[in-house]
């Protein structure tokens, strides 16, 4: 959306320092110095993407443990709220202040939310301090994405963040092995106590590596919008969890409530965006066709294929696993043919913008993912979990169309970044990233909680009524009782039929918003911290 009327506040240069050079004045070689940098940044991303997967692993024995079931919930939605309404935050932080202090800040709040965590007496502090375990969190993409642009070439920065994306994916595979050999074999709280000494290290390298990267212009921050934004993401994402895990009802006038409080205050978000002089969420990026485009896919991205591992491990755990199967591993497993082709397209996708548009290559992995959608679709409840051939060729089952799902997905991943980060101003860069971090955080939020509820709504209009005299408490098998079971099944694999449907349509909509993105990455120097921001267009 364009910002038609008030113009930016005059911008002042301010000195800075070379790039890479150590704040403590060591002599490191650039290309060492380059991959220590890219080191601590992995490591502070890495911690944050693998925590929500580990906790999730231990949740069952944190509740035993704690005596409180009620609002377990919270303990996931908290940290995923307040990291959403974070990226904004620190993003806009990071082109006002010193990037490298600015990214540490996050590091901090992150590590105390960890060891405050870990010594959490009841669940009402664990929610909480969880929250601010999300907060810390919310800083480490989009600051690290907008180090990542300033201090390295456009070829060079196209592989770092395909490298950077594809944590991830790591992630989704290595937090529920992680989490469960900590329940195993020490106590649930050091799935918290386990990320300080990984925050610390990433810390000290930058520290003893990195320049400040103060900013190239004299800014104030938005704390009206900051609020704003808070309140309006906080009340839609607490509405949609409320509706998805504790099973209220749409028209339950709490839930009422909510989104009209939603609609207030995003309304009012909007509109304080607009006319103030220095907005969080610089709304006029939005008038750039690439901005628009990047922001589109990458919200449509997360809402689809960002959602997809959650429903995936459902449907295979609980209903078309073969009696006498570790559900755990079967999950994993399934998991890894999902997220390790993702992986591989971040990676190639980096590669590939280097010789190709961001057009081409966006549209190229929406349709793939697409693809994998629509064989995913055809599911029943007679498909195995995999057929694969000398071993370990999937050539069927469910494996077989995840496989194109995460490739396509992965190879969008590097272009959603890196083309905004080319389009906008260099004082630009912080909130551009964050920008396109927020909406694919809010799309994968809004995803779990939007399918759940439409997945749950196709399965009940389907199920067959409950034969008369219940089937639970049979002790024999009746004829009633065979047909409602299978007809359940098959109304359940149905239901899942119909979101993976669904699914395919959002990916044939990323391929049609994709061709809002023009032009293709440039070639050269990356621009020092010390250049003026460009004048930007009209």
């Amino acid at each position: 959306m364009p910002e038609p009327t008030v113009p930016d506040a005059p911008e002042v240069p301010l000195p800075t320092a070379s790039p890479l050079a150590p704040a403590n004045g060591i002599s490191t070689p650039a290309a060492l110095t380059g991959t220590l940098v890219v080191v601590g940044i992995l490591a502070a991303l890495l911690m944050g993407a693998l925590d929500n997967f580990v906790v999730l692993t231990a949740l069952p024995q944190i509740v035993t443990e704690l005596g409180q079931p009620n609002g377990v919930t919270f303990v996931v939605s908290a940290y995923l709220i307040s990291s959403t309404v974070a990226i904004p935050i620190f993003a806009k932080l990071s082109d006002l202040y010193s990037r490298r202090n600015v990214f540490v800040l996050g590091l901090v709040i992150f590590i105390l939310g960890s060891l405050a965590s870990g010594i959490s007496q009841n669940l009402n502090e664990l929610i909480a301090f969880r929250a601010i375990q999300g907060f810390g969190s919310g800083d480490f993409f989009p600051v690290g994405l907008s180090i990542v642009a300033v201090i390295f070439p456009p070829e060079t920065r196209a592989r770092i963040i395909g490298l950077l994306s594809g944590v991830f994916g790591i992630a989704t595979v290595a937090g529920p092995l992680l989490g469960s050999y900590i329940v195993d074999n020490l106590s649930w709280r050091w799935v918290f106590y386990v990320n300080i000494p990984v925050g610390l290290v990433g810390m000290v390298i930058l520290l003893a590596t990195l320049d400040a990267l103060p900013p190239t212009v004299k800014r104030s921050f938005d704390v009206p919008g900051a609020a704003l934004l808070a309140g309006w993401v906080g009340t839609l994402m607490f509405a949609l969890i409320q509706v998805s895990d504790s099973g209220w009802a749409w028209t339950d006038p709490r839930i009422l409530a909510l989104l009209v409080a939603t609609v207030v205050l995003f309304a009012g978000f909007v509109a304080w965006e607009i006319r103030t002089e220095q907005p969080l969420v610089p709304l006029r990026l939005f008038a750039r066709r690439v901005v628009a485009g990047a922001g589109g896919t990458s919200f449509f991205v997360g809402f689809s294929v960002f959602s997809l591992a959650t429903f995936v491990s459902v449907l295979v755990g609980l209903v078309l696993l073969t009696p006498g199967q570790s559900s755990a591993n079967v999950v994993r497993d399934v998991l890894y043919a999902l997220i390790g082709p993702l992986v591989i397209g971040a990676a190639l996708g980096g590669q590939l913008l280097t010789r190709t548009s961001y057009r081409k290559l966006t549209a190229a992995g929406a349709l793939i993912s697409a693809a994998g959608f629509f064989f995913l679709a055809q599911t029943t409840v007679t498909t195995p979990v995999w057929n694969v051939v000398d071993g370990f060729v999937p050539v069927g089952g469910i494996v077989l169309p995840l496989i194109p799902i995460g490739f396509g997905a992965g190879l969008t991943l590097p272009v959603f970044i890196l083309a905004v980060q080319n389009e906008v101003a260099t004082a630009d860069v912080g909130a551009a990233s964050g920008l396109v971090q927020f909406l694919q955080s809010l799309g994968a939020s809004m995803g779990v909680s939007l399918l759940a509820v439409f997945q749950e709504w196709r399965f009940n209009s389907a199920a067959p009524a409950v034969p008369a005299g219940g089937c639970a408490a049979s002790a024999l098998p009746t004829p009633a009782c065979a047909a409602y079971d299978g007809s359940t099944l098959t109304a359940l694999v149905h239901s899942y039929d119909q979101l993976f449907t669904l699914m395919f349509v959002l990916m044939l909509v990323t391929f049609a918003v994709s061709f809002l993105l023009v032009g293709r990455l440039p070639t050269g120097k990356a621009p020092t911290a010390a250049a003026p921001a460009p004048a930007e267009p009209a």
